[in-house]
């Protein structure tokens, strides 16, 4: 009785391993490096059609992804799913089948996806954010976001953290104003289950267009495509989050991954181990080729300021000794960034990486500019600048 009683107690939390142990599935394809390739070429990503914006659940058994019209740019979105181990044939999804619709997006629990769909009326370069949720393991009725996401302007993307807020790209700032296109990254929190006043993110508003974004389901980080210049058009540019809320200023990532085409659309898998884009061909001014790439994050996330230092003052002839936060640096993918201090000239001045402890006694007054750096697994490298001022 006692050994049946065991099992019985055992036997969810023996299913939730096997759950959890299960190895992500990305339609069969094989992973990829830090080059960019073709996702599921000639099944998802097919020559001469116009695929854009892949999604995966979170358990990666279901994925969705737009396709493009090349006559009208009307949209569809295609769904598949793994049944007994093997992935179907992406088709129409059957919930918004027949609706001008774009951009899908899970939301990190796996319960609903986010979309685009065109205002009634209006061409399809004017849409609302849409949502379509599960119920009882089925897709249910599309229901269009209400303001303050929505509005009378464009509301081209979204995405959705773990606490329900959604970050969106819209060109309401444009509101009142002749001849402006220009899009902004906002936010709208979930508070008892309301969405509150959209705000702009002001770390990244600028003269030229940002959109298709992407959150961390922790928010963390955000990965955003934005209007480099005419040579190469949308490029991708990360920024990430500190310990005080703040985003960084937004970086363009590495060369290996953004390319001389139009680089859009991006979607981060749940593990943070793979990068999924849309890229553009685009030649005097016609869509030529779209298609869906993907590359391992190795170049994509970088060491980045989490806790930052302050400057610091000091005074000549005081021995000092300033604790430098261990999570001074935080590096997606890498828990052990090594951190170092890049200083030749000052020999009053130690940097112990170990203790993280800056220790010195200064001989002279002045300001003494420090470069800290942080290194990751990857060789990617960022630098950190604190000021030191000694005074008499």
């Amino acid at each position: 009785m006692v050994r049946k009683f065991i099992l019985l107690f055992l036997f969810p939390i023996l299913i939730c391993c096997r759950s959890l142990a299960e190895p992500a599935d990305y339609f069969g394809q094989t992973t990829p490096d830090s080059i960019p390739v073709i996702f599921a070429p000639d099944s998802i990503s097919m020559k001469g059609r116009l695929e854009q914006g892949v999604s995966f659940s979170p358990d990666t058994q279901e994925l969705a992804f737009g396709i493009l019209n090349k006559n009208d740019f009307n949209g569809e979105i295609y769904y598949s799913k793994k049944v007994n181990n093997y992935w179907i044939k992406p088709i129409a999804f059957a919930p918004l089948e027949g609706e001008n619709v774009f951009l899908p997006y899970f939301s990190p629990d796996g319960k609903s996806m986010l979309f685009a769909k065109s205002k009634p009326d209006a061409n399809n370069f004017v849409t609302d954010i849409w949502q379509i949720e599960k119920i009882n393991g089925d897709w249910g009725s599309p229901k269009r976001l209400q303001p303050p996401l929505s509005s009378a302007s464009r509301e081209a993307n979204a995405s959705m953290s773990y606490d329900g807020t959604i970050y969106f790209s819209s060109n309401r700032n444009c509101e009142g104003m002749e001849n402006c296109f220009t899009a902004d990254l906002f936010y709208s929190k979930l508070v008892d289950n309301e969405y509150q006043n959209a705000e702009p993110i002001p770390e990244f508003i600028s003269p030229n267009d940002e959109e298709s974004v992407f959150i961390s389901p922790k928010e963390e980080y955000i990965v955003f495509c934005r209007y480099t210049d005419d040579k190469t058009g949308m490029d991708l540019y990360i920024s990430y989050r500190d310990k005080n809320k703040n985003w960084s200023a937004p970086k363009i990532l590495d060369a290996t991954i953004n390319s001389k085409y139009w680089d859009r659309r991006p979607f981060v898998s749940i593990d943070n181990k793979y990068l999924f884009f849309t890229q553009l061909q685009i030649q005097e001014n016609e869509l030529i080729e779209s298609d869906i790439f993907w590359v391992n994050t190795s170049k994509v996330f970088t060491p980045y300021v989490y806790n930052p230092l302050s400057d610091v003052n000091l005074k000549v002839g005081e021995k000092f000794e300033i604790s430098v936060p261990f999570n001074y640096y935080k590096d997606i993918d890498d828990p052990e960034v090594k951190v170092s201090l890049n200083q030749n000239s000052i020999e009053w001045l130690k940097f112990d990486s170990k203790k993280m402890k800056l220790s010195g006694l200064p001989t002279v007054h002045g300001e003494f500019e420090l470069t800290f750096s942080a290194v990751d697994r990857n060789s990617n490298t960022t630098e950190d600048k604190v000021t030191l001022t000694v005074i008499k």
